[in-house]
């Protein structure tokens, strides 16, 4: 029974990465995506900490009563959905700057190699957990802590910015 339960858990995961892979995804032009690290700024997903916040929909329940933070925690979970979708497609953009430099410089540093494999797993789960407890959280109270991924996503941008500047100065030297 539990071998069942862990072989279908397995199936489970493995579909949910071949589902957010989205091989069907159009390809990005890479000068495009390089473009966007030039305006792109993780402090433009520091609202969704606020959104995360239940103390609003408690405020609203004990002033306007439970049918109106009901509301408004329903437009405060789709907004927060709408982020994790952009911040989900600016860390593919970022990660995919900072995989094709550690490509580039195949210079035996493997570490750097595994370190963006692991924040790529990291963001995933971080992900998934996120999308979880929005769900769950329509049912029963979940806390919802984007602060995590953020994190992932500021290191996965330094990378990116490094490579960058690396390349840069590569080119003008």
């Amino acid at each position: 029974m539990a071998f069942d339960l862990l072989g279908a858990s397995a199936l489970v995961a493995l579909a949910a990465i071949v589902a957010w892979r989205r091989p069907w995804r159009r390809a990005e032009d890479p000068v495009a995506v390089e473009a966007c690290l030039e305006s792109f700024s993780a402090d433009s997903y520091l609202p969704m900490l606020r959104l995360a916040d239940s103390s609003d929909s408690s405020f609203l329940s004990a002033h306007l009563g439970p049918e109106q933070a009901a509301k408004y925690s329903r437009l405060q979970r789709r907004m927060l959905r709408d982020y994790l979708r952009g911040l989900s497609r600016d860390f593919r953009r970022l990660h995919s700057l900072a995989t094709e430099s550690a490509l580039r410089e195949r210079s035996g540093n493997k570490d750097s190699s595994l370190a963006l494999v692991e924040e790529k797993m990291e963001f995933i789960f971080c992900m998934w957990s996120l999308e979880l407890r929005l769900l769950l959280s329509g049912i029963v109270p979940c806390v919802v802590n984007p602060r995590p991924l953020l994190a992932n996503v500021e290191q996965v941008e330094a990378k990116a910015r490094a490579s960058a500047r690396r390349r840069t100065d590569l080119r003008f030297s």
